[in-house]
């Protein structure tokens, strides 16, 4: 639809499109019990059902809107019930399951504010107050304010605001510019059809009021995405911000920004959601540079802000009630020496399995399990190293900490035991990079490689096939912590190892410019236990950083598959019987897809071991068809067969509900292998 009207804005006159279903708002409140939005604000009557109060000090109500891009998209515009929905993120996910059941945060963002992959246009309307008591509306239109060439262009506004206002009849629409980019792009904008708010005047404004501890951060905007990567901020810091973001992902015990938010966005919905103080103050930088790095108490108020210095045992006591109830994990067994093919791993009791993930690690342990319980035909060849190599690494070298030179065991015991270490999410991240960077390069037990080398010649008979290692550590895939995502996987090569250069290409696939020796990979693998992101989940979860261990699954390196796939026994965030499927074309990944890319999403409703209907809920971005009906019948046959005999130990919390999340391949060749498996708890 907006494609259409910025045609009609950069050409004249012309037929305009015909108008989206507008039934979806009615039906979907209809199903749900109560108005959860509305395609038109006919009347005050309307604004008052689905505006909330702003709770700040130039607007009363205020409520979020959804602009379709195209006429392509399935959802028209419509105007979201605020006093249901803070986020657009669960508004979508519950209200239109089929259509966003399964959307990421990341996917969500992108949709919307992402400048090549935009879907939907998003943002705010408001009624706001001016100074002298007279009321008017304005919107805002959402982008990526850190980022100039993401910043709505007067074509996309103008198409924005043509189509709020056909839908609008309180009054005039207004522009509301949300950052320093949008302000000086809009004051460029002669003759424009619409009224440009100007700047607010204000020193503060609190959004949500609270007090927090933490280390001050002062973090230019431009930065944010790389410190948000590299783990370098979280829980335990007050974040400091020259400019309001479209948001903040990590848990933070603080938020200021030097540009205003508003009640209902992204930064304040989730301040609000965990208690935790979040409000705006004229140049932070230099209100709060004489307090950056130390621990502090920083509350906001109503009438304004304070800061003062903390002690550590005040933070860690409200640290902790940030925090979930600790997940505790098994210890590694240090007994097990040697790789074991997975069909050898003994699984035949709880007790066998609970001994194996603890001399194997979690991951490849389910793999065992199920490939002794399944069909030979879906699996694929593999062996798993025990923890015993990777703690033979760590305490078998040694590691540089602050200029002291100590052993793994004690680097962690001083680092555990040092405030700043505890306290300061930045050192903590510079330590783990340094640690990693040290681990790269560190030798491995040239028995350990020998030992290796002969597995995988003698399971798959030749030193030119590539393998892929792939984390096994016992802080994943577990009922409580999912780990998902946090640690490496890493292809290698024993004619890579072999050989007595180090130039590629890769022996084991000319393709691959570089050679892939196992020694990288083994270190790969095992440094990936302490990436900055894998070290603070566990810390959020109260882990035992002194228990987490890598094992190593190693399986067949799949090469030009058909598709990737993940399938689940159950519906992972609705109470639907239907067994979710994602699948991808090739070899894109489903979860861990690029911006803009999508997997196709189908539904399956099974009895009896067989699938009885299909819901193709949507279309991959990357093909008009991944799965046929037939593909999925079988994968549904398969996952059946899977949910039936793989021993799920651990029942789900109170509240959650089990299954299981199977990720699976169909090869080059046309066979559907399972390369993964664990279970998921929903709620």
């Amino acid at each position: 639809m907006i494609l259409a009207l910025l045609t009609l804005a950069a050409c004249g006159p012309t037929t305009p499109p015909p108008p989206l279903d507008e039934s979806a708002c009615s039906d979907a409140s209809a199903r749900l019990g109560e108005t959860v939005c509305l395609h038109r604000i006919e009347s005050r009557a309307h604004w008052d059902i689905v505006a909330t109060d702003a709770d700040v000090v130039d607007q009363d109500k205020t409520t979020k809107y959804l602009v379709p891009v195209s006429d392509a998209e399935a959802l028209p515009t419509m105007f979201v019930n605020a006093n249901v929905y803070a986020l657009h993120y669960d508004f979508l996910r519950e209200v239109f399951p089929e259509l966003f059941g399964t959307m990421t945060w990341e996917q969500y963002a992108a949709m919307l504010v992402d400048l090549d992959v935009r879907r939907y246009f998003g943002g705010n309307v408001s009624e706001y107050i001016e100074v002298d008591g007279s009321r008017r509306f304005g919107f805002i239109v959402w982008d990526r304010p850190e980022e100039l060439a993401s910043t709505v262009t007067y074509e996309e506004v103008l198409a924005v605001w043509t189509e709020l206002q056909d839908r609008f009849r309180l009054g005039a629409l207004m522009f509301a510019p949300n950052s320093s980019n949008q302000r000086a792009a809009a004051a460029t904008w002669a003759d424009a059809p619409f009224a440009i708010r100007g700047e607010d005047n204000l020193a503060y404004e609190a959004y949500t009021e609270g007090v927090g501890y933490g280390t001050v951060r002062l973090l230019p905007l431009a930065d944010l995405a790389d410190a948000t990567a590299a783990a370098s901020f979280g829980y335990q810091d007050i974040l400091v911000l020259d400019e309001a973001p479209f948001d903040v992902e990590r848990v933070v015990s603080g938020t200021v920004t030097g540009s205003r938010q508003g009640a209902l966005s992204h930064v304040n919905v989730r301040s609000a959601a965990r208690g935790t103080p979040n409000c705006y103050l004229e140049d932070p930088f230099d209100a709060l540079a004489a307090w950056e790095g130390l621990l502090v108490r920083f509350e906001c108020a109503e009438d304004g802000w304070s800061i003062a210095a903390a002690t550590t045992a005040e933070a860690e006591a409200f640290w902790q009630a940030l925090r979930p109830d600790p997940v505790t994990i098994t210890a590694a067994d240090l007994s097990a020496t040697a790789p074991v093919p997975l069909l050898d791993v003994p699984t035949a009791t709880r007790a066998e399995r609970d001994t194996a993930m603890a001399r194997y690690g979690v991951k490849g342990t389910n793999l065992a399990t199920l490939y002794q319980r399944i069909d030979p035909d879906v699996q694929v060849e593999g062996l798993v190293l025990p923890f015993s190599w990777y703690t033979t690494f760590v305490e078998g070298n040694s590691w540089e900490v602050d200029g002291e030179t100590l052993t793994f065991q004690q680097t962690l015991d001083a680092w555990l035991v040092d405030p700043t270490f505890l306290t300061d999410g930045e050192v903590r991240a510079a330590r783990l990079t340094a640690l990693r960077e040290a681990m790269a390069t560190a030798p491995v037990a040239p028995e350990q490689i020998a030992t290796l080398e002969a597995a995988i010649h003698a399971t798959w008979g030749s030193d030119t096939t590539m393998v892929r290692l792939r984390s096994s550590s016992n802080a994943e895939d577990g009922v409580v912590f999912s780990g998902a995502g946090l640690y490496d996987s890493v292809s290698a090569c024993v004619a890579d190892e072999e050989d007595a250069d180090a130039d590629g290409p890769s022996l084991c696939d000319p393709d691959k410019d570089n050679e892939r020796p196992l020694s990288d990979a083994l270190r790969g693998v095992w440094a990936s236990l302490w990436k900055g992101g894998a070290y603070e989940e566990r810390e959020w979860y109260g882990i035992d950083q002194r228990l987490v261990a890598m094992a190593v699954l190693v399986n067949t390196q799949s090469e030009d598959e058909q598709a990737n796939i993940v399938g689940f026994t159950g519906h992972p965030t609705l109470d639907d019987p239907r067994w979710l499927v994602e699948s991808q074309l090739g070899d894109l990944d489903v979860v861990g897809a690029e911006p803009g890319v999508w997997p196709e999403q189908v539904l399956l409703t099974l009895a009896d071991g067989a699938v009885t209907h299909i819901d193709r809920v949507s279309l991959s971005s990357e093909a008009d068809l991944v799965l046929s009906d037939a593909r999925l019948e079988a994968l549904g046959a398969l996952l059946w067969d899977v949910a039936a005999v793989f021993p799920v130990d651990d029942a789900a919390p109170e509240g959650g509900t089990l299954m299981l999340d199977t990720e699976c391949k169909i090869l080059e060749d046309g066979r559907l292998i399972i390369k993964q498996v664990r279970p998921f708890v929903r709620g």
